[in-house]
């Protein structure tokens, strides 16, 4: 594989397209899913309906997009703890097209992506916010992610009901917002 690729500045732009396309997928599959219920569901339901081509393909495109900025971005930057949290971002997406690939009904590989994407998600958050707040000039990407943990982290925290769709939305919507973030940062970086 030819890494020079991955060292480009502009591959900060997949940060930016992979989040908002399964962003935009996930509401196209919810708008088309008039069964559809945020208290009662989890998002993961779409993947099993007449909407899963949607759901599940937009997860693993997503997903690989988000891995391939994580690695470029393990490769340039040069601070072990910033290495430490890409790496959890890394594995985040990698568990993000584990969930499209191993749809609701395939036990128990599902429930343990699912898991493992939103825990490594909101600790690459918090480690990953440590690294931006320690330079002026990246401390809204630290502040922006230690928001995205604590919203992930109450989201979940709160019973909203039967359904998981709801603290789901509330780590991956965020997160997403803070991936685009990073994109551009990585983008725009000398």
């Amino acid at each position: 594989m030819n890494f020079d690729l991955l060292k480009n500045r502009k591959i900060g732009l997949l940060a930016i397209i992979g989040p908002a396309y399964a962003l935009i997928s996930i509401a196209v599959a919810i708008m088309l899913s008039p069964w559809f219920s945020w208290t009662n569901n989890a998002i993961s339901d779409l993947g099993v309906h007449e909407v899963a081509p949607i759901f599940n393909i937009s997860l693993i495109i997503s997903g690989i997009m988000c891995m391939f900025f994580a690695l470029g971005v393990i490769m340039t930057i040069k601070h072990r703890l910033g290495k430490i949290g890409m790496l959890m971002v890394f594995m985040a997406s990698i568990s993000l097209i584990g969930i499209g690939v191993f749809h609701e009904n395939i036990r128990p590989w599902h429930y343990i992506f699912s898991v493992a994407f939103f825990v490594l998600l909101l600790l690459a958050c918090m480690v990953m916010g440590y690294y931006f707040l320690r330079r002026k000039s990246t401390r809204y990407l630290g502040i922006a992610a230690f928001a995205v943990a604590i919203i992930g982290i109450i989201g979940w925290a709160i019973n909203w009901g039967p359904g998981i769709a709801i603290p789901e939305a509330l780590t991956f919507v965020p997160g997403s917002v803070w991936f685009g973030m990073l994109g551009e940062w990585f983008y725009k970086r000398k």
